[in-house]
Parts: structure tokens; sequence; C-alpha cells
């Protein structure tokens, strides 16, 4: 049961979100207009995530628009190496596979929790979620006015500090190593673990990044290079001086 729960989950729905329009992801509330979220409420979720145990599975994130997505287009993610990275960017509905895509991060609507944001590959394993766990979280995020601000995101295997930046109609995850200028800012995300037996709050290794523009790479206005490939990306950092040689 909880390995079908999962699975429904994971998938796509892509058509569903393309007639529907649900999640919206240009209506999520923007970084800057976020409010601070109590820290007992984040001790309540961990508490929560631990004895439901899925701490492995997600993180709490929030819900955040960083960017306007064209009409019929959805924020889809595919990781990259040399280097490691995660690229999301604005992709037709038209142009995806659906075999090969699911939910990456998910937000809470009145049709249960849904996915805003999505990731090429296979669909981890969530054997340990169950209708249980999401009953109890949005019951949660309803008592306490956090189901547009709290969202669920799958955790990257791969445990390496990451800063996200933000590209036009879309956003990179790079690992802080491979970067020139570039520091930690608002902490968005938040793991949760165990010690001594008890739930644990733990900063998740990926947060905003900050360099000379802010949070986005190019200036508001200015002309944007052609990004249409990684290599276009990668050619992209390397002459705004973000990306190391």
């Amino acid at each position: 049961m909880a390995k079908e729960v999962g699975r429904r989950m994971m998938q796509a729905e892509i058509v569903e979100v393309a007639k529907r329009k649900e999640p919206n992801y240009n209506r999520l509330p923007n970084d800057s207009r976020q409010p601070e979220i109590l820290e007992s409420h984040i001790r309540d979720l961990a508490a929560l995530f631990v004895r439901n145990r899925v701490h492995g599975i997600f993180r709490r994130t929030f819900c955040s628009c960083s960017l306007g997505l064209p009409e019929n287009t959805v924020l889809l993610g595919a990781n990259h190496e040399m280097p490691r990275c995660r690229w999301a960017k604005a992709t037709a509905f038209r142009a995806i596979d659906l075999g090969n895509v699911h939910g990456h991060i998910f937000v809470l609507t009145d049709r249960g929790f849904r996915p805003y944001e999505y990731q090429t590959g296979p669909i981890p394993d969530l054997s340990q979620v169950d209708e249980a766990f999401l009953q109890e979280l949005a019951n949660f995020l309803k008592a306490n006015n956090l189901a547009t601000l709290v969202g669920l995101q799958v955790i990257d295997p791969y445990p390496t500090q990451m800063l996200e930046l933000v590209l036009p109609q879309g956003t990179i995850m790079l690992d802080v190593s491979n970067l020139n200028g570039c520091t930690p800012a608002r902490q968005t995300r938040w793991q949760f673990g165990i010690e001594n037996g008890e739930p644990r709050v733990c900063k998740s290794n990926e947060t905003h990044g900050r360099h000379a523009n802010g949070h986005d790479i190019f200036n508001a206005g200015a002309p944007h290079p052609k990004l249409e490939t990684f290599q276009d990306i990668k050619n992209a950092l390397v002459r705004e001086n973000i990306l190391c040689q």
C-alpha cells in the first residue's frame, strides 16, 4: 500500500497540470516575500517526519517562485556532470518524456500534494511513504497556515554542499567547490534526522546562493546569452566568472 501511495505521488501528472494549471508555479510566493517560520513549527515538523520514518526521503523546503514560467511549461530539472549540478529549466509539456520524469518538489493543494517542480530519471524508492504521513502533514500545514509556504522536496543522495542561482527561465544548483565569489544566502531547506533517539533539525546541504548580482546571475533587463544546452550554461557561467575553469 505504501509503495502504491508513493508511486502515485511521484508520477508526473503533467497532463493534469496542463489542464488544471494546478499548482500554478507563478502564483507561489516570491522568495523575498516569504515570512520566517517559527522555530517551534520546524521542531514539530522534525518530529512528524521522524515519527513517520520519512526523514531520509524528504526534506522541508519553502514553496517559492524564483522566476516567471511561460504558459504550457513546467520547471523540469536534470542532473549533469563536469561540473556536477542540477539544471532546472522551463520546459514545454509536449517536449517531456512522461516515462522518464517524476515530481521533485511538492506543494499542498485542494487535491493533496502535487508537484510544482519535476525531475528527469527513475522514480525514487518511496516504499516508506504512506497515506497516514501525507494526511498528518497536510493537517499540520493547514492548522498552522503553512500550506502555501512549506513543501516537500525529494532528498538528493549526494551530500556535497550546493548553492542555487537563478537563470533566465531556470535555476542551477552547483557544488560550492566549483564556484567563484558565491556565498550562501537565505536558508530555504531543512533536513531532519535523529540524534540520541530524538528528532533533530539539520540545515540542508542545498541553499540559495548570492554573488555580485545577487541571487540572479544576470541583471534584470540586460541582454541574456543563449542558454539552450548545458554547454551554453557552462560557457555563460565561465564568462561571468562564476564557474571555475
